[in-house]
């Protein structure tokens, strides 16, 4: 039987198509690099967040390939960067739509299911189970009075009197019993040091490869993650006895049951289909605000510590007023 010469031709055809695509492909990439396979150039990008200059690794490559825009692989994944206003533009106003947020494989698995790593509709009913509790009329009406008050027993515990402190492990602790009772009313002085320290090791596998070996960062932090979660799943399950008692109570004297705090919004609230949110995506949340709240507001006040230390006469100015 003989073999029509086009079924012959057909591989070829196909492999020239498949090679005209990639061309194209890669033509349309920026310009960038790789680097190592599955490292890429993750060390790089975290030897320049160790020297405390984060922005090195992206000029380093603007300037090199002369271009705004560059690949390059982080953390296991190819990723494309967008540097200079334009580009960040573009990206912050088309989430969800051309542009869909991407978290490096170590947040996912250590975060888990919570708003930053949810999509489409689900995320959009998460998002306003949670306005509640970001919105600038909670943070004027809520949060103001207890930061304060947190404050001055931090000060008053860990400052006042001594001759040295070191700034950034305090105002970490700071920052993180401000979050704890904002968003769980934990009061207790042991148990957010014995979380803080957890939440420490959370943090320092957050941003790294994921590889769950002993010794590796990422593996102290699922341990931390673990013991973390274990803990808050059992403030949640506590707190649930709470708000279903004042919930009944509240029926009874048919009277409203306000919430104070977040996990009590959450357990008590139900979404706009009138399903409750899981405690363990309730958990996944709150280890998202800590994180969100914590890091970034330790190293704001820790730097601006710092420029008041540096400028003695301001600092005398802020203290007089």
């Amino acid at each position: 039987m003989e073999i029509p010469a086009y079924v012959l031709l057909l591989p070829l055809a196909l492999f020239i198509i498949i090679v005209i695509v990639m061309r194209r492909k890669r033509l349309n990439y920026p310009p960038g690099s790789c680097g190592w396979p599955y490292l890429g150039e993750t060390l790089d990008f975290l030897n320049a967040n160790k020297e405390g200059k984060p922005e090195k690794f992206v000029k380093e490559r603007i300037e090199k390939y002369k271009s705004k825009i560059f690949k390059t692989s982080l953390m296991g994944e190819t990723v494309v960067v967008l540097g200079g206003a334009s580009g960040n533009k573009f990206l912050f106003s088309n989430e969800n739509k051309q542009v869909v947020i991407w978290w490096p494989a170590s947040v996912r698995k250590l975060i888990g299911s919570c708003l930053i790593t949810t999509v489409g509709k689900e995320a959009k009913i998460m998002r306003k189970m949670l306005s509640t509790f970001v919105s600038p009329d909670a943070f004027s009406r809520l949060y103001i009075k207890t930061m304060e008050l947190v404050a001055h027993h931090h000060f008053m515990n860990y400052w006042q009197g001594k001759e040295k402190v070191k700034v950034f492990p305090l105002v970490k602790l700071y920052t993180f019993k401000v979050a704890c009772q904002l968003f769980m009313s934990i009061e207790d002085k042991n148990e957010i040091e014995r979380l803080s320290r957890e939440f420490n090791l959370l943090l320092k596998g957050l941003i790294s490869l994921p590889i769950n070996l002993p010794g590796t960062s990422f593996y102290k932090a699922m341990k931390g993650t673990t013991a973390i979660r274990k803990e808050l799943l059992q403030v949640v399950k506590k707190r649930l006895l709470q708000v279903v008692k004042k919930r009944r109570e509240a029926l009874e004297q048919k009277i409203a049951s306000p919430s104070q705090d977040i996990l009590s919004h959450l357990l008590s609230c139900p979404d706009e289909n009138g399903k409750y949110m899981s405690e363990l995506l309730i958990v996944n949340n709150i280890l998202l605000f800590l994180f969100a709240g914590h890091d970034t507001s330790s190293v704001t006040l820790t730097l601006l510590i710092k420029r008041l230390a540096e400028h003695p006469q301001i600092y005398q100015n802020i203290l007089q007023s």
